[in-house]
């Protein structure tokens, strides 16, 4: 769970789904001790929070930083960008496919249209020659 977290809250969902995968890779990754991990994803949802929220951020931080910034099971080498926003299978490393629109990656997805932001076209990675998809409005 705490894996499948850390995928999710990096796709390029809409803020408020983000926002709730943000706050379940936070808990999950606790409960496994990867307090490195969920820090960084605590200092971006206070970055974002309404003053009412940020002291309980504060404290969870805090809690973080006395168990130590160590990550207990992630794999250094697992970076979430490189997996498909569909089935977090891992991409090829010759091509995949993205969304024009927001960015989402997937290995090989048959629909037209994006599934994740439901909005943009997909293309190849290696057809889109040099430009950047748009950054998720989230951060």
């Amino acid at each position: 769970m705490a894996r499948l977290s850390r995928h999710l809250s990096s796709l390029p969902l809409q803020a408020k789904h983000r926002i709730n995968c943000i706050r379940t890779a936070i808990k999950r990754n606790m409960d496994v001790q990867n307090y490195a991990h969920a820090k960084q994803m605590l200092e971006l949802l206070l970055s974002k929070a309404p003053p009412g929220k940020q002291e309980e951020l504060r404290s969870l931080i805090d809690i973080c930083v006395q168990r130590g910034l160590t990550n207990k099971s992630i794999d250094p080498m697992e970076d979430p960008s490189q997996f498909c926003a569909a089935t977090l299978s891992r991409l090829s490393t010759i091509g995949y496919d993205v969304c024009d629109l927001c960015g989402a990656k997937f290995s090989a997805l048959s629909a037209p249209g994006c599934i994740i932001c439901g909005m943009g076209s997909i293309k190849r990675s290696d057809a889109l020659g040099g430009t950047s998809p748009v950054p998720s409005p989230f951060g």
